[in-house]
């Protein structure tokens, strides 16, 4: 096994919830490396990340998180129509809920991100560039 699987299966269980000693325990015997090795996959995720999950744009990115969302969406309507329990089937329900919920606000978090950003853009160009920094400075430092 090599440096992918590793960290691979390192994003994998920090999504379990499992803790970083926890990782490194099980991945350093798993594959036969030392702690440090391990460690430094930690250390320097920034850098292989992005490359390993394919999240070089923000289209992808938002293409994964909606995909993620339909899948949970999926098995919940699965075990809705499934389940014989009223209590799971009510859980089911709010799960597909929840979800449709933050589907919604994702895509009016991006909707509202590409208004300010068109309207930030325009406005700069009407007030020039000295006039875009100065603008910058003096609502930073009303902060």
């Amino acid at each position: 096994m090599g440096t992918v699987e590793r960290r691979l299966e390192l994003l994998k269980m920090e999504g379990l919830g499992f803790s970083q000693a926890e990782i490194v325990k099980e991945l350093s015997q798993k594959h036969e490396c030392s702690d440090r090795t391990v460690y430094y996959d930690f250390e320097c995720r920034k850098e292989w990340q992005p490359v390993l999950q394919q999240l070089s744009s923000h289209d992808a990115i938002l293409m994964k998180i909606v995909n993620r969302y339909e899948q949970i969406y999926r098995q919940a309507s699965v075990k809705l129509l499934t389940a014989t329990q009223e209590i799971v089937q009510i859980g089911a329900l709010n799960v597909m809920l929840k979800v449709n919920e933050r589907v919604c606000e994702l895509r009016f978090c991006l909707k509202f991100s590409i208004v300010i950003l068109r309207f930030l853009w325009m406005r700069r160009r009407l007030i020039g560039l000295k006039g875009w920094v100065r603008l910058i400075i003096l609502r930073w430092m009303a902060l």
